[in-house]
Parts: structure tokens; sequence; C-alpha cells
């Protein structure tokens, strides 16, 4: 058996949905409109699709194990990508349309596709797509994770006006920045705020800021459609979920409301901006929203896309006027349920959405604490191999085997240190839930005998997906003892569950267990239902060296998967010396003649040295400058031990009168955990150079 693929599974013909797609079509003209079929689950997750033919026939293979809710996508594209990408059709069947035959199960459908689809004097359909995800930390690197299977809520309201005001007072600390919360962008300046690089806008966009919420009467905001119109829609329409693609590039779509009147580099830069509020904005500010109408809910996908659609009425009537808007206003709502609880983790009241048409993408970046985000989709193998694949963000065949150490095409020679996030992949013959299938971790110095293995046993759990309910919950994965058997971790059940980290089997904590440095062999072996070791010849459980890099086929490996990683937790030693200095306050007299300079000395016991640097603040400044003529730093480092002296002349270029300095030594450790450098060290020295200035016009100073 061979591995050529890390891919999901391939279709089962044992449970299809086909039938025949009706058009409705205008002004009775026949033509054939070249569409396909695409059959998701509820998460977007694809199971299979087909071409329609000339007749409007289709059938589609899926990839399931058992029936579940689908869903239906109709459009034109030349791939099923395509169908995606568009403001498709959709439909769902739940597991009561599932119909039973001889070897499996199908659903017969005859979807029609309204006229109103591409009639544009008919209510229109627009799409709202997104990307969730947060901003984490792990162990002081930060790194961004998608956040998966939280509901989405699109509510219509008005343009941005009520966050305008806020947004210019604040416009140059907002440049460049991900996202910021509410009550942060709502405190009043204590500064003045920098000028605004572009005029007012026009009196027709501006805010009435004497009556809170009220527009300009010359433009006045389209009132939402009546209510029964957000009913008459079926929940098809409220409810279409799927995987997007990548965002529309801001370049190529319009800007609205006052983010339109700004300079493009401007905007530009503002475009990624996420306001933030886990509070309704109506409660906020209640006088700016007008409607609170939810016009679609959906979820995210594995990856944390998501698709909404639903219908707009762009001419409507209200209080016995004609209104004309051709595209709504609207905000996101984000709820996370874990454990039965519901939690609103994101609410976004800036409602400047960059439209194409009917369609707009909106990425949006959290940094709340409590929300869970996820390592991505991550399809299982076919079959029941087993192997690693990444420590943290790190490919495992980025980790040289001959040494244990990380390269790539810019690092070399880097050693592993603190935690360890491990990760492998499980084909879907293990992962299937039946029979239960349990995995085990352990570790050992390279060299020693096989009986000094010991045991990786820090608890695993998991949030995971029921794919019946759509109910969400925390599962521990382990350490359990299966019958004598210990510290076993159960492979996870992706037949009956999403999991938001579904590769991740581990975490290792490498300081108590390597103070210095050494290399060590991690070993990952798999058990039974009874607890009961699977080697190579039981059949059951196919081996496989993920440290070869694709497009290799992985090579079977014998009994277990083993991969080599140097372990290295000593951080950099620092010591900073000034001659100059006469006593212990750091007070350093002037004289005309006064050399000053730092005697440095930065070592790591294994002589991993990635970079240092000498840098000295002046008085209050917070401007900091480097004392070296260059950076200093090694991609393999090579640049301990350091010993050397470093002129300190800057500090007395220009001196009138005593001045105090900050000097700080650092450098990092060539030694990361996956995701960047953890190992820091600094030194920070206070001193002053006193020099007195002559008073000539004091005169002499009387002796009492």
């Amino acid at each position: 058996m061979t591995i050529k693929d890390r891919g999901p599974n391939q279709t089962d013909a044992r449970f299809r949905i086909e039938g025949q797609v009706q058009f409705e079509e205008q002004d009775g003209k026949e033509e054939d409109l070249g569409v396909k079929v695409l059959v998701a689950d509820r998460f977007g997750e694809p199971l299979g699709d087909a071409d329609v033919d000339s007749e409007g026939r289709f059938s589609v293979a899926l990839r399931l194990a058992k029936p579940t809710d689908v869903q239906l996508f109709i459009g034109p594209g030349l791939n099923a990508a395509d169908v995606r990408q568009t403001s498709s059709f959709s439909q769902r069947y739940s597991i009561k349309d599932w119909v039973a035959t001889e070897n499996g199960a199908v659903i017969r459908a005859t979807p029609v596709v309204p006229q109103s689809l591409w009639w544009p004097w008919r209510p229109v359909r627009i799409c709202v797509t997104g990307h969730v995800r947060k901003i984490d930390d792990h162990e002081g690197q930060v790194d961004i994770c998608p956040v998966p299977f939280v509901k989405i809520e699109i509510f219509d309201v008005d343009r941005e006006g009520c966050f305008w005001p806020p947004i210019r007072n604040w416009w140059d600390v907002l440049i460049d920045r991900p996202v910021i919360r509410i009550p942060d962008l709502l405190k009043p300046r204590r500064f003045p705020v920098k000028p605004f690089p572009v005029p007012d806008p026009a009196p027709d966009l501006r805010l009435d800021l004497g009556t809170p919420g009220r527009m300009a009467s010359l433009n006045p905001q389209p009132l939402p459609p009546r209510a029964g119109s957000l009913t008459s829609f079926s929940d098809v329409d409220r409810h279409a979920v799927n995987a997007v693609p990548a965002p529309v590039a801001f370049e190529a779509v319009q800007r609205v409301g006052e983010a339109r009147l700004l300079d493009t580099s401007i905007a530009s830069r503002l475009d990624r901006l996420t306001l933030t509020s886990t509070v309704a904005p109506w409660l906020i500010l209640p006088r700016c929203f007008y409607s609170r109408e939810l016009l679609c809910e959906t979820y995210t996908d594995c990856d944390g896309y998501f698709r909404c659609c639903f219908r707009w009425w762009p001419i409507h009537f209200r209080n016995g006027r004609l209104r004309f808007d051709s595209r709504p206003d609207i905000i996101v709502r984000l709820t996370q349920i874990i454990n039965g609880v519901q939690t609103v983790i994101y609410m976004d009241p800036y409602t400047s959405t960059r439209w194409n048409v009917t369609n707009t993408h909106l990425d949006l970046y959290l940094d709340n604490e409590d929300v869970r985000c996820g390592q991505g989709c991550k399809p299982p193998p076919t079959g029941t191999p087993v192997f690693f694949t990444r420590i943290g963000h790190d490919e495992v065949y980025q980790i040289n085997q001959a040494s244990g150490l990380y390269s790539d095409t810019v690092l070399s020679q880097m050693a592993y240190g603190r935690g360890l996030h491990l990760f492998a992949l499980f084909g879907d013959a293990l992962a299937s839930g039946a029979p239960a299938r349990y995995y085990r971790l352990s570790y050992k110095k390279q060299g020693q005998a096989d009986s000094a293995f010991k045991f990786v046993d820090a608890d695993l759990s998991d949030t995971r997906v029921d794919k019946s309910t759509y109910l969400s919950s925390d599962h521990k994965l382990g350490p359990y003892p299966v019958n004598g058997t210990n510290a076993l971790y159960e492979v996870r059940n992706r037949t009956a569950y999403y999991w938001y980290n579904p590769d991740w089997i581990g975490y290792w904590n490498t300081v108590p267990v390597e103070a210095g440095s050494d290399t060590y062999v991690l070993r990952l072996e798999l058990f039974d239902e009874n607890g009961v070791y699977l080697d190579s010849a039981s059949g059951q459980v196919d081996y496989r060296d993920g440290t070869v890099a694709p497009p290799a086929t992985l090579p079977a490996v014998a009994d277990h998967c083993d991969l080599v990683i140097t372990i290295d937790n000593q951080p950099a030693e620092l010591d900073l010396d000034i001659p100059a200095v006469l006593n212990d306050c750091g007070v350093i007299p002037w004289q005309p003649a006064l050399a000053l300079n730092f005697n440095v000395s930065v070592t790591q016991p294994s002589n991993r040295l990635y970079t240092w640097a000498l840098d000295y603040t002046k008085g209050v400044s917070p401007t900091v400058t480097s004392l070296l003529p260059s950076p200093a730093f090694s991609n393999s480092g090579a640049l301990s031990p350091v010993n050397t002296s470093v002129s300190g002349a800057p500090l007395l270029a220009g001196l009138s009168s005593t001045c105090a300095f900050a000097v700080k030594l650092s450098a990092y450790a060539h030694i990361r955990n996956g995701y960047g450098l953890v190992y820091y060290s600094e030194i920070i020295i206070a001193l002053a150079i006193e020099k007195c200035v002559p008073c000539p016009e004091c005169g002499p100073i009387a002796i009492l």
C-alpha cells in the first residue's frame, strides 16, 4: 500500500443524491445553462459534485458513512469551486428525506431554480462571505488561527455614521490595525488628534451630531423591507453555508458610506479594521440603528469561512414613501456554543462592508481570550496509515532526522524547547470510532535502550461538534488506562464528530525532561479497543515515515512512528560591564577625554545564539537607538560565544548637561517551539553621565 496524498475519502456510491433540476425560464426561451451541482454538509464540507446535463438531470455520489443533513448547491461554473463562489441556488435536505435502497440510501430531488435569481426586477439575492480568525498566543508567539463551527447571524442596520466620528478621532491609531474594541474606540483622546488626511465628507453623508443617528435629509436612510418579506423566503436561503474562496481584493470592490470618500492609500489600510463588541451596538448607541432584522444565519466551517445568502428587496415603502436601496447595511454577530453555554464572542457595529454588486467578503480578527480557535481542516488519509505531521506549525519533514534540528529556506540548525504541540494524522479507517482505537506517545534519549522510553502524559482535550445535533462540547481524549495499558489517548471519532483540532495528538513539556541539551526519539504507537498494541504484522495499522518531504510517497516503517528531535532549554547568558562607572549608583563623571565602552559577553551553553543587540534610550525619550553598527544575527545560530567591546561614544555626543541613560543588552537563543523563538534574555543597566556646566554669572558663593 502506498500513500500518495493525504486527502479525504473517495466517494461512496451507496449514498447518492439524484434528480432533475427545473429552471423557471424567462419568456419560455430554451437554453442549456451549463450548471453544476455541489452537495455539502451543514458546515460546508463538500461531499460530492456532478454536472447537470442539458435536460437538467444529475447524480452525485457522496462521501458519507451514513445518512445526514445535506445541502444542494446549483450554479454556473467550470468547476465545483465556482458554484460555491457565486450567489448560487441552495436547498437543504434532512435525514428524513433519505430513502433506503438495496445497498444504501438515496435522496431524489427535483429542485426548482427560481427566475428571481437572475431577474433584476425581482428581489435580488445577496451573499455575505467571510473568514473568522483569532489572534492567539503560544507562549509569547503570536499566531492566527481559524474559529470553526460558530453561529453567524447577519442583521440589517444602517451605515456606520455613528461610529465614523470616533474612527476619525483615532484614525492614526487604527491605521493597519486588525481589531479594536468599541469601549476603547469611544474613549476621549488625551492628546489632540492628528489632522485627518482628507476633507470632511460631503454634507449629504455627514452625521448630524445634534441628533445622533439621524442623517441629513438630502439622503434619507432607506428603511428595511417589511417584516413579512423577511419570513417569506424559505429556510433554504436563510441557512446556506459553504466554504468560500480567498477574500476578494479590496482594489476590485466598491467601498460604501464615508469610507468611499477616503484616499485609496488610507482606505486600503483601514480595510482590515474590525470593531468588536460583545454587546449589541443598538444598546451602545440606541438612536443610531433603525433596524435590527435578522436576514440570515449560518455557521463557519472548519477553516473559519462562512457564506450566508438572503433575499433583498431594493424597492420598498415606509410611511407612505417609496424608498430605494440597492444594498443592505449589515452587521455580523458571532455566537460560540460550548457545553451548552452560548457566548457572544463578536458583534460588528462597523458596517463599511466592501461590496461587489451583491456580494461582500469580511475578514474578521478576534482577540477575545475566551474565544476557542482550531487548527483548520485536516482531512484524514484513506485507509489505516498513521504518521507525524507537525511540531507547532513546523512540518516534520523540516526536521533533520540525523541531527534532530530544524531547518527551512532561511533558518538552519535550530533546536526545540519549552512546550511542544504535537500533530499527526490517522487514516479514516482508524478514526471511524467503530471499533475504538488508541495511541501512545513516548520519548527517550537517542542511543538508549527501548526500555528507557517514558510516556508523554499531559492531559489532552478538544472541542467536538456532533454531526447529527450540531452541539459542541469539550471532550477529554486522555490519557486513560485501558485494560492495564497506561497513558493511552483516544483516536478521534471523525465519523460522528467534527473537531476543532483534528490532528493535535499531544503536548510535550520538555523543560522538566531536559534542562540542558540532548537529542531525543519521540515515538507514536497504536492500540486496539482492548489496549492491545498493534504492530505492522497485525494488518490493522500502516505506520508511515512523515518526515519525507512532499511530493514523495511516504515510506512504510516497522511497528511505530519515530521522530528524532533535539531539545535545548538553555537561554543565552548575558554580562554587561562598564569600566567607566566609578560607583554603585552608575554615575560617570564627565571629563574631556572620557572613553565610554561596554564590555559585552553573550554565550549560550550549546553555542546556539540567533541574535543579540545592545541598545539605549536617553532620558525620558521613547526612542530606542542601537549601539551596534549593524544587526548581529546568524540564521544558523553560530554567534555564540560573543566577547567584544562596544563603543558608547553616541551617548556622549552633544551632551550639554547631566543626562541619564538606560542601556539594554538582549539576545535570543537559537531555539523554537514550532511557532517561533522561545528563549529571550536581557539585561538593563541605568547610568548617568554627570556633566556640570559652569555658571559665571552666579559669581562667588559666600561661605557663612
